[in-house]
């Protein structure tokens, strides 16, 4: 699959470079009463216009999906008494695109931030079809593990399913591989939750973390929320944010993925790719209001990339969040 879509690359870049090519040189070619020396400005507009398509699918396709950014968020909870410094990272998509070497940048960019916990948001391995070896290129989230707490949770590549046009609606099942996940990640010393809850206390303040199951997969409870008995502030990890198309309880603050931003997005248009025709275009990246106050939701654009090997001006992205 990764062979087909690099030739559907190449291809796509040869029909944009290919023509203006030819046109410039019909253009510039001496002693010819032909079309292009007759409408020369309509020609460099129309070869500019190529060139620039084909820069911006290499750069789309090689240069973006290798670059890492991080962005940074202050969200204000009630009764946290002194900050907390949250590295939150989505859709790590280990495979074809994202192996051994990008694990170990991430897991660099992550160490030299200084968080006080790590939340890995689901879709940890891109599971298109079973490679064992997906799983040895998340080793290097073990060097996580032995500085900050960490915790994950599933996501729809986990469970091998696709809902595009939502859960009620015939969705695709290509191989289930979370008990795997569970298993191996437990033992580099991540907390895996599945719709668990936790009580966590970091610098003399504390917060639920609820950790979601995940949603395509019909597996999203909130039952375990009932637990909760003190005044302190909810965060959920909740790797799919079409949940929000159903019912859910109020939640302070939801951190998600999934959408990999659209993978590709565009100006005046935003996310390209669209991995849910249910999900309003707003919630495939940032920080926006959840319906009725029920909370916040962070979307992040995730460190990998599936399907295609393409961002457009959406890098991969750490999240570096200070709840205060």
């Amino acid at each position: 699959m990764k062979q087909f879509f690099d030739l559907l690359i190449a291809l796509t870049v040869f029909i944009t470079a290919f023509p203006a090519v030819i046109l410039l040189y019909h253009l510039y070619k001496k002693n010819e009463n032909n079309f292009e020396k007759k409408y020369p400005r309509l020609i460099k507009i129309s070869t500019t216009i190529l060139f620039l398509s084909a820069i911006l699918i290499l750069y789309g396709s090689f240069v973006e999906p290798k670059l890492l950014i991080t962005n940074y968020y202050e969200i204000d909870l009630p009764n946290i008494n002194q900050p907390i410094k949250i590295v939150f990272i989505a859709d790590y998509q280990a495979g074809k695109y994202k192996q051994t070497i990008w694990g170990e940048k991430v897991a660099d960019r992550i160490i030299s931030l200084k968080p006080d916990m790590v939340l890995l948001g689901g879709d940890l391995v891109d599971n298109e079809s079973y490679e064992p070896e997906e799983f040895d290129y998340l080793e290097p989230l073990r060097k996580l593990t032995k500085l900050y707490p960490t915790y994950a949770v599933p996501g729809n590549h986990e469970y091998g399913v696709s809902c595009y046009k939502g859960i009620y609606e015939k969705c695709h099942y290509n191989g289930n591989v979370n008990e795997e996940a569970k298993q191996i990640l437990t033992d580099t010393g991540i907390k895996y939750l599945m719709n668990g809850l936790e009580k966590i206390t970091i610098n003399n303040s504390s917060f639920y973390l609820f950790g979601g199951d995940e949603y395509w997969a019909q597996k999203l409870d909130f039952e375990n929320l009932n637990k909760r008995t003190e005044n302190i502030p909810t965060l959920a990890l909740i790797h799919n944010p079409s949940f929000i198309l159903d019912n859910y309880p109020n939640l302070d603050l939801v951190l998600s993925g999934h959408t990999h931003g659209g993978q590709i997005r565009l100006p005046f248009v935003g996310p390209v790719g669209r991995v849910d025709t249910l999900l309003p275009a707003k919630y495939y990246q940032g920080l926006q209001d959840l319906n009725n106050n029920k909370g916040k939701i962070l979307i992040t654009s995730g460190v990998g990339e599936t399907g295609v090997r393409a961002r457009l001006f959406n890098p991969p992205e750490v999240v570096f969040l200070t709840i205060k």
